[in-house]
């Protein structure tokens, strides 16, 4: 065999060979596409995650946010409704003008209107009567309580020393249901009624 004829067996293999080499270059180039695929899935993994956290975070701070404000608006009833019960409570017949003006600092415009129109009746029944009441609010409940409308609701459970001109003291044990409503940043009444005592053995 020729030297010749040994070249023209060979020649076909250099193709095959090219084809390797190829399949090489292709092959570490999948490879550095994996790694690609798999850091760039890394990153959107790690985004992802901070993005859930940042968005868990403000959720639970405007959650925690709202907690808060609620419970500091329902102090601010508990506050502003346990001196407008002893406003509407406590009086000293020998001075009607602070009891009245009492009430109408702690009162709904609608409030004000029926303290005024009733104001001569009880006005001329304290002086009559020559009483003087101090109040102790022994504890409030506060009921319902919308912040948005501005509305609220509590029971208060009080208690009344009661001195009559030449007699001794009494006390009377009270419980009261007021409705507020929200004017500027105070709470004012704009309801107030007695509601029955109910003893243990009920």
């Amino acid at each position: 065999m020729s030297a010749e004829d040994a070249e023209d067996r060979d020649l076909p293999e250099a193709p095959a060979a090219e084809t390797t080499e190829t399949a090489e270059r292709d092959g570490s180039g999948d490879a550095r596409l994996g790694r690609y695929l798999l850091w760039g899935s890394a990153v959107l993994a790690v985004a992802a995650l901070a993005t859930a956290a940042i968005f868990g975070i403000r959720w639970w701070s405007a959650s925690g946010s709202d907690d808060v404000a609620l419970a500091q608006a329902r102090d601010k009833v508990a506050q502003q409704g346990a001196v407008a019960v002893k406003a509407f409570t406590e009086l000293d017949y020998t001075n009607p003008d602070a009891y009245f003006q009492k009430q109408l600092d702690v009162s709904t415009g609608d409030m004000q209107t029926q303290i005024k129109n009733s104001e001569q009746t009880y006005r001329q029944a304290m002086t009559d009567a020559k009483t003087k009441v101090t109040t102790t609010v022994q504890d409030i409940g506060v009921e319902e309580l919308d912040d948005h409308e501005g509305k609220a609701s509590f029971l208060a459970a009080i208690s009344t020393l009661v001195t009559k001109e030449g007699q001794q003291p009494a006390a009377k044990p009270l419980r009261l249901e007021v409705q507020m409503t929200r004017v500027g940043e105070d709470w004012k009444v704009s309801s107030i009624g007695s509601v029955p005592l109910v003893s243990s053995g009920q």
